[in-house]
């Protein structure tokens, strides 16, 4: 949207005038550049095209805005929806393929859950889903120690064990 002088905004699309809403609980923003369908914003204004009726949001914090919907998608009861794995995995910065693999799935599958088209993540791969998006986000160190857990050379390396002063332990590679 740009100035128009003092008769307001105009609208970017169309050039038609604008005027500011306020998105309220009764008319709440759809915010759908989440990447997840039932996402609405309340307390923000959205700039209306009244020719073309384009909504132009003004989102102030977006960072802590997706950190607020990172926790809340976090503490949901219910399986994560593919869109809301995918939300967790950007906002914790980790590439579709370390999660995958970290997930103990195939790259394919994570991709066909993510976008909609297979339905079901099991019980247990949502939560440990769940643990890897907090455990990236709470630490560097643990983030590290993840994303090296899916590095190929980490993974190579034999595990080999010996007595040492009649106790086993793990040899150092």
């Amino acid at each position: 949207m740009k100035k128009a002088g003092k008769t307001g905004l105009v609208c970017d699309h169309c050039k038609g005038l604008v005027e500011v809403e306020r998105a309220t609980s009764e008319r709440p923003y759809r915010y759908d550049m989440s990447g997840i369908g039932n996402i609405f914003l309340v307390g923000i204004d959205v700039e209306v095209c009244k020719k073309c009726g384009s909504r132009s949001p003004i989102i102030p914090k977006v960072a802590g805005l997706h950190k607020a919907i990172a926790e809340g998608l976090l503490d949901k009861q219910d399986l994560l929806a593919g869109e809301e794995l995918r939300f967790l995995r950007k906002h914790a910065g980790i590439a579709a393929s370390r999660f995958a693999a970290l997930l103990g799935v195939d790259p394919s599958y994570l991709s066909r859950f993510e976008n909609g088209k297979t339905e079901t993540l099991s019980a247990a791969a949502d939560k440990l889903a769940r643990a890897i998006v907090l455990a990236a986000q709470r630490s560097d160190a643990v983030n590290t120690l993840l994303m090296a857990l899916t590095d190929k050379s980490h993974q190579a390396k034999p595990a080999t064990f010996g007595i040492k002063n009649d106790h086993w332990q793990r040899l150092a590679a």
